[in-house]
């Protein structure tokens, strides 16, 4: 049972996402003008009802993925334990959560677009549940180069982020539009980070990738500069510790592409793999953007 439950939560990503999806909840929320505790009290139940659709879009396109990308997985050292968990639990069972994930998802949606009386949330959430299919089943938008990246930073930008602000009241302004600028800026970077590591065995298995085009050491640089640019933005609007997260993580991957000279591609990948969690990365941008946004 155990072993099964482990297993679910692997497919589903559960522990790399979850994480980093409260704090864009939470930056959506904090681009309102009312304090937080209104918005909640006020919203409560949709945001619950809006919370639970994102995480099963997103399950679903996580168990796609796993799926797709069985054998290539179990040739990465640091995945292998995602094509563990399909052999585990077997492909019938994951599909039959991929579809239910995926209904249960768009009932959720449309509750939110029938409560609120308007047919945004519904397109949004049939737009995200879609997308997350097609970045690994045909055409495959995880081998189309940077669109790649900016599917799934526009799903978190266009399909998390900006429903919450709608839904919390939010009033587009030219600082809010700054400050979504600047979360899409980062939040590109931290994904094109996370197919740095993957870049050799992407290559090896006959996937072509933005980071392959690039090269790894070349993406980290990419990275760092939209990372030190979406913190100087922020900075702009005097958010001061979200500021400095940006900054101080853009300079970590700096760092980072200074260890990577004279390594091969294989030890590149492994060595951004192992210093590099987007879980972790995500949560401590993502979440030091939302306090500075409250203070």
């Amino acid at each position: 049972m155990a072993q099964t439950l482990h297993d679910i939560l692997v497919i589903n990503r559960i522990p790399e996402t979850i994480g980093y999806n409260i704090a864009y909840f939470a930056i959506g929320i904090g681009l309102t003008s009312l304090p937080t505790a209104i918005v909640i009290e006020e919203h409560a139940l949709p945001l619950v009802v809006l919370f639970a659709a994102v995480m099963l879009s997103k399950m679903s396109a996580s168990i796609a993925d796993a799926l797709h990308d069985q054998d290539l997985d179990a040739e990465n050292p640091e995945k292998s334990f995602i094509a563990n968990a399909i052999a585990h639990l077997g492909s019938d069972t994951a599909y039959t959560m991929l579809v239910g994930e995926v209904v249960a998802a768009l009932i959720f949606w449309s509750w939110l677009a029938h409560s609120t009386g308007t047919l945004f949330y519904v397109v949004c959430g049939a737009a995200v549940t879609f997308l997350g299919f097609i970045y690994s089943y045909p055409p495959r938008l995880k081998e189309r180069g940077v669109l790649n990246h900016l599917t799934t930073t526009g799903v978190d930008i266009a399909g998390v982020v900006l429903p919450v602000a709608v839904l919390s009241g939010t009033t587009l302004t030219v600082e809010s539009v700054a400050t979504l600028a600047a979360v899409f800026c980062y939040t590109f970077a931290y994904h094109v980070m996370h197919q740095a590591g993957d870049t050799f065995y992407d290559r090896e298995y006959g996937v072509s990738t933005f980071t392959q085009t690039l090269g790894v050491a070349e993406s980290v640089v990419f990275a760092s500069a939209l990372t030190v640019f979406a913190g100087l933005l922020v900075l702009v609007q005097r958010y001061i510790g979200g500021s400095m997260l940006l900054l101080l993580v853009g300079g970590g991957y700096w760092l980072l592409y200074r260890q990577l000279n004279g390594q091969t591609l294989r030890e590149q990948s492994d060595y951004v793999s192992r210093w590099f969690h987007i879980g972790w990365v995500a949560t401590f941008l993502n979440g030091g953007l939302a306090i500075s946004l409250q203070l």
